[in-house]
């Protein structure tokens, strides 16, 4: 009986969401008033009604005046709850901004600007996993941490009051459909990344050493102040030029995520996610090979922001 109620409600609340998203043009900007707000006792509500029904056949059946009367007053406290809570939202403009993207275990926020031409007191925003409440403020934010690496989607935000008395709930559904993201957690790896040159060789080791694809072969016409002196005493037959004095620059850096499942994937996931970060800290290239594609060198935001996501959904 419990799960058919429960499946009962879920449908209902299904279409009323359906019915109300038609109502809004905008998914970010939202102005509610008689057309988009739904009205309906509370629990405490009912028992309300349930006591000014009894009020009213106890002064009925006994002839009691000061029975009805009291009846009467609660029935007319009830009627005037109705008005305040619809009033307390009518008018309410509401702009939602998407959520920042941030990391496993991190908090998400989600901005709220409520603007009002008068004053509204405890109205409730919520959704599928955060909730709060607003009085008489325009800045507000709905913050839930993030469990998981991914890429997830808000579709409907709950505005809500049961001002003053709490005996009637006023509420509307916002069709959102915002987007945001859900970076791996970042872990330094144990072992430290090899960027292609030394660094730890001191200057005077690295400026001694030339590498092959600095020598060429002489050639007639070329200056003799770049021939390799030192080579050339030892093979005179076979004389060289130097082609450059820079050492060359660090080779782009590819990470890789090998087709792994469960905690070793989550691991692998979270230190490649922090080897990204600090390539791109140090304004290094880097590429990005997964199971599901590659990734071409390059940096900047975008282009972190393209690996990360990437992460986010192996």
């Amino acid at each position: 009986m419990a799960q058919m109620t429960a499946i009962l409600r879920q449908k209902l609340r299904q279409r009323l969401q359906h019915w109300l998203a038609k109502k809004f043009t905008d998914n970010t900007n939202f102005q509610l008033n008689h057309s988009t707000l739904l009205v309906f006792p509370t629990r405490y509500g009912f028992w309300f009604v349930a006591l000014i029904v009894l009020l009213y056949l106890l002064g009925t059946n006994y002839q009691n005046n000061l029975i009805l009367l009291l009846g009467y007053l609660l029935l007319s406290v009830f009627i005037l709850s109705i008005w305040f809570a619809w009033r307390n939202l009518a008018g309410l403009t509401i702009q939602v901004s998407p959520p920042a993207a941030t990391y496993a275990g991190q908090q998400v926020q989600l901005p709220l600007t409520v603007q009002q031409q008068g004053s509204y007191q405890a109205v409730q925003f919520a959704f599928a996993t955060a909730k709060t409440k607003v009085s008489s403020s325009q800045q507000a934010s709905l913050q839930w941490t993030a469990i998981k690496r991914g890429h997830y989607r808000i579709d409907t935000l709950l505005v809500q009051t049961e001002y003053p008395l709490g005996l009637i709930r006023c509420w509307s559904y916002l069709p959102l459909q915002l987007h945001y993201w859900v970076y791996p957690t970042p872990i330094e790896p144990s072992s430290t990344l090899s960027t292609g040159v030394d660094t730890k060789q001191d200057s005077s080791q690295q400026n001694s050493v030339e590498l092959p694809d600095q020598l060429k072969a002489y050639q007639a016409g070329d200056s003799i102040r770049r021939l390799h002196w030192k080579r050339l005493a030892r093979q005179p037959d076979s004389p060289v030029v130097k082609v450059s004095e820079q050492q060359p620059k660090a080779d782009p850096r590819w990470l890789q995520v090998p087709p792994l499942q469960g905690t070793a994937l989550e691991q692998c996931l979270s230190e490649v996610c922090y080897q990204l970060l600090e390539l791109e800290a140090q304004q290094l290239s880097y590429g990005l090979r997964t199971p599901a594609g590659d990734l071409p060198l390059g940096q900047g935001q975008q282009h972190l922001q393209q690996c990360l996501q990437r992460l986010a959904l192996c």
